[in-house]
């Protein structure tokens, strides 16, 4: 990730392509809801890695 910092309000949208690398986060007394798509499908065997440098895998 390269720092960059960009808000996320109530009724954008965040579309991501070629396994971009990314971090969303909720702000301090609010949930965040969201809804995600995935083309292809996703198939079960997904793992978010927060830990690891090369990211999720998918």
């Amino acid at each position: 990730m390269d720092g960059n910092v960009f808000p996320i309000r109530r009724g954008d949208m965040y579309v991501l392509d070629k396994h971009d690398k990314h971090l969303l986060r909720g702000g301090p007394d609010k949930d965040m809801i969201l809804v995600s798509i995935f083309n292809p499908p996703l198939t079960g065997t997904e793992r978010h890695k927060l830990d690891d440098p090369a990211g999720s895998t998918y």
